[in-house]
């Protein structure tokens, strides 16, 4: 199980609070976490990064990997 780096931005930031590390070995497994810990982020949808690449399905994590939680988000 790799020790990776969670950082959050807009309201998941309100939600996890400061940025902090935590192990799991992949993105699902970390969600799951994650959900446990933090009840609200359940109803929430959210974008992922993994050292700055936003992903679009699990994951393997690795060992000093950064996790970036982000809200949804729209341009034009």
């Amino acid at each position: 199980m790799s020790t990776i780096k969670i950082i959050s931005f807009g309201r998941l930031k309100e939600i996890i609070g400061l940025d902090f590390e935590c192990k799991a070995e992949n993105t699902d497994r970390l969600l799951a976490q994650l959900n446990e810990k933090f009840p609200d982020l359940r109803e929430l949808k959210l974008r992922i990064a993994v050292n700055e690449k936003i992903i679009s399905g699990n994951t393997e994590l690795n060992n000093n990997d950064v996790v970036a939680l982000m809200p949804p988000y729209s341009g034009g």
